[in-house]
């Protein structure tokens, strides 16, 4: 593969600036609305907007961007599963685990053994370790 501006990693990581900027944005607005003391819209569905939420889910999609690199993907996606999850007020252990592991596990076959596309496996020992769980789950 020829290396220039443009990888393998760029789309991931344009997309998780995307997704963390949206947030941002969206968090700053409420902010700027909250600050002139006007009342924010009230939602039909009866769910509640929390500011809190929206900058743990930036901190996250940040963390999420720069474990990558370090970590590599197999391992830092669990991570980022489970605490969207959490952040979404899911509290079930089990399906926190699960949804966390089997999306995990979904996704490397997908981009890894699938499309042939050559995830970040991290540095050092996640490098190592992120090998041996490809051959143990017959991607490699």
């Amino acid at each position: 593969m020829a290396r220039g501006v443009v990888g393998p990693a760029t789309w991931p990581k344009a997309m998780l600036l995307c997704a963390a900027a949206a947030a941002a944005l969206l968090a700053l607005v409420r902010l700027l609305e909250a600050s002139a003391l006007r009342k924010p819209p009230a939602t039909d569905d009866g769910t509640d907007y929390h500011e809190g939420r929206s900058i743990g889910a930036v901190a996250l999609l940040l963390g999420y961007g720069i474990a990558i690199p370090l970590v590599g993907i197999a391992w830092s996606t669990p991570v980022f599963i489970a605490g969207w999850l959490l952040l979404g007020g899911i509290r079930k252990p089990l399906t926190v685990g699960l949804v966390s592991i089997l999306g995990t596990i979904g996704v490397l076959y997908f981009f890894v053994k699938l499309s042939v596309m050559p995830l970040d496996r991290g540095k050092g020992a996640f490098e190592q370790a992120t090998v041996a769980l490809y051959r143990l789950l017959g991607i490699y």
